[in-house]
């Protein structure tokens, strides 16, 4: 029986308007009250930018944060997985070497009250505050007291969309520490954080918090950063705008994400269990 429901948001339960039809939600958080399912969503994405999207229901839902760095039950956290001063550093330090640079339009240290940004790049910016709504600016990274008393997750870079003679994201993961992986987000968005941080492992932590089977835990993804939570069940679900790979493995939903193909889904168990 279905006790854990963990969706993607973007491209997957939002519409490409990044919003979602909140009649229809509200009868999934009521049904999944009544029947004792915990709902969750998963993104690449900071806490508060969650919170800001599902501030109404902020305590009523899971959330699974910066793909798995960290895990919140409603507005308590549960899990994070944290990078120390040294690794930031040295991060930066790869990052900023011409070989990525001159890829990129921003770099953002990702902490869990915000981002932080050294270089402004304000179309760039424009971008990253869809992700993260808490931008702060920063003067230098030895020094900075603001970032040091948060706790950092992770970096991310956007980039600039020249076109290279291999993906950005595997420039990248070639250069940086075995330890750290680089994944991207969809829009020339990529994370980089400690190669155990997955969404499948924050769907591991509520499964375990929450007394849960994979087999009772449905999972709905759109992309490669979703994959090992989709794998981590039996009942998972890919969109019609997902890969062609990913579709070959995973159910795929008959309606969109601008058809509300999730959340009528969702409706769909919860009204036969």
């Amino acid at each position: 029986m279905t006790k854990l429901i963990v969706t993607d948001m973007d491209g997957t339960f939002l519409n490409d308007y990044h919003s979602f039809n909140t009649k229809i939600f509200e009868t999934i958080l009521e049904l999944c009250q009544k029947k004792n399912v915990q709902f969750t969503v998963a993104s690449g994405s900071q806490y508060m930018r969650l919170v800001k999207q599902f501030e109404k229901y902020q305590t009523r839902i899971n959330y699974i944060c910066q793909n798995g760095a960290s895990v919140y039950i409603g507005n308590r956290l549960l899990y994070s997985e944290e990078l120390t001063h040294d690794e930031l550093k040295s991060l930066d330090n790869i990052l900023s070497d011409q070989t990525v640079a001159t890829h990129l339009k921003q770099k953002l240290y990702l902490g869990q009250e915000g981002a932080y940004f050294l270089s402004h790049n304000s179309e760039a910016l424009v971008e990253a505050n869809k992700y993260f709504p808490l931008l702060h600016s920063i003067k230098q990274i030895n020094d900075i007291d603001e970032l040091y008393n948060d706790s950092v997750l992770g970096m991310a870079v956007i980039g600039n969309g020249l076109t290279t003679n291999k993906p950005l994201s595997q420039i990248i993961q070639n250069m940086i520490p075995d330890n750290f992986s680089c994944l991207g987000s969809g829009f020339d968005f990529y994370l980089i954080q400690h190669k155990t941080v997955d969404k499948a492992v924050g769907v591991k932590n509520l499964q375990e918090y929450f007394n849960v089977t994979p087999d009772d835990t449905i999972v709905f993804g759109n992309n490669y950063n979703d994959l090992k939570m989709l794998e981590s069940t039996s009942q998972s679900f890919v969109m019609s705008n997902s890969p062609e790979d990913m579709k070959s493995i995973f159910n795929v939903l008959d309606r969109s994400n601008n058809q509300n193909g999730v959340q009528k889904k969702i409706l769909s168990y919860l009204e036969n269990i």
